[in-house]
């Protein structure tokens, strides 16, 4: 008895039943919805708010920068290079000599 199950196939489909599953299977299906996306507006308005933060920094520091550099003119355009040069000899003095009278001033209290 058991032999005669094993041989025959107890299912049965319908003849032509696979062809067009695809297509019943897709038509019962709901249909979807074109997804939008949204972006909410405090991110469009970080990223442009950023970006002008950005420029606005750059350009002052630019505008610092140039400022700096035409408010003080070279010693070649005024054509006075022994004065700025005794000028700065004078100062690399004076620095020398704050810087020895701090030494001996710490050499007097230490020893």
């Amino acid at each position: 008895m058991l032999n005669d199950n094993d041989k025959r196939n107890p299912f049965r489909v319908p003849e032509n039943y696979f062809e067009n599953f695809n297509l019943e299977i897709m038509d019962k299906l709901p249909e979807k919805a074109p997804s939008v996306k949204k972006v909410p507006l405090w991110r469009s308005i970080t990223t442009w708010s950023a970006a002008a933060a950005v420029f606005v920094a750059v350009s002052l520091v630019g505008i610092n920068y140039l400022e700096s550099n035409s408010s003080h003119p070279t010693s070649i355009e005024s054509g006075s290079t022994t004065d700025t040069t005794a000028s700065l000899e004078n100062d690399y003095y004076d620095f020398i000599e704050e810087e020895a009278t701090l030494l001996a001033y710490k050499d007097s209290f230490y020893e």
